[in-house]
């Protein structure tokens, strides 16, 4: 089917359902906090820049497990593997203390490394911009290393699935 032939449809009723037709990286960007460790689930983790090295995501403006880490001076990104489907799940829990019985260690600005990623990217604060009722968040990459030779975890068309991975390391 082209362009042409495709039915226009309604962009309030169906703007959600079009997004999640395209995959979405699943990360877990982490932070230590005066409250301890945090961390939320991205799924608009985005490459931005190669000078200087940025990476971006959006967060709801009043996401709860966002706002205690919006303050802080390091992150790491946790690009799950395609294994870590339950850990993300346990990362959009509110009820449970998400780092307990999780393997983690501290990176170099102090910020959780999750066991068993695909890659581990550390990061500083960079910019913060309105965007509607998210904000985009940019990091500067100040650290990178890479885990798991799985491959990684997406998101797509509401459910988690894999991306098979044959680059050579």
């Amino acid at each position: 089917m082209d362009y042409a032939a495709a039915q226009p449809l309604d962009v309030d009723a169906s703007f959600r359902h079009i997004m999640s037709l395209s995959p979405t990286p699943v990360t877990i960007v982490t932070a230590d906090t005066p409250e301890g460790p945090q961390g939320v689930v991205i799924g608009s983790f985005v490459s931005v820049s190669l000078d200087p090295p940025l990476v971006g995501f959006f967060v709801g403006k009043w996401t709860r497990m966002w706002l205690p880490m919006n303050q802080a001076s390091g992150y790491c990104v946790n690009v799950l593997a395609d294994g870590q489907a339950a850990l993300s799940e346990r990362f959009t829990r509110h009820d449970i203390d998400r780092f307990a019985d999780v393997d983690w260690g501290p990176i170099d600005n102090d910020a959780p490394a999750l066991s068993g990623a695909v890659a581990w990217i550390s990061a500083e604060p960079y910019s913060v911009t309105d965007a509607g009722d998210h904000d985009l968040i940019l990091l500067r990459v100040t650290g990178l290393r890479e885990g798991s030779a799985a491959g990684p975890l997406v998101y797509h068309c509401g459910q988690y699935s894999a991306v098979d991975r044959t680059t050579e390391r």
